[in-house]
């Protein structure tokens, strides 16, 4: 029975680290895109000064909020893959010596 046990959680710990990478890829990405919005200037070669201005306050606040977005992805992926690495076995418990110090 044990090697069942530890086949389902390696699949576990599979799906757990592959859960991990796209968090952290999508995370990357989308900070990436939210940089793109905040320190990019939108093209407005057909719009009037207004519209220009509304469509760079809002591109501006939206990358705001992607960037946030995507730095929490990012750390919820890391976390997931700090929960799901595997730990270290234990050293092995040694009995008490039964020599008493005098």
């Amino acid at each position: 029975m044990p090697p069942a046990t530890s086949r389902v959680s390696g699949v576990l710990r599979a799906a757990l680290f592959g859960l991990a990478a796209g968090l952290m890829l999508g995370g990357v990405g989308l900070l990436w895109v939210g940089v793109h919005g905040v320190f990019g200037s939108p093209d407005c070669t057909d719009l009037t000064a207004p519209e220009c201005r509304l469509l760079s306050e809002s591109a501006r606040d939206l990358g705001r909020l992607q960037t946030l977005c995507g730095g929490a992805l990012v750390a919820l992926g890391a976390a997931l893959f700090v929960l799901a690495r595997g730990r270290a076995p234990l050293p092995p418990h040694e009995p008490p010596s039964s020599v008493t110090p005098t």
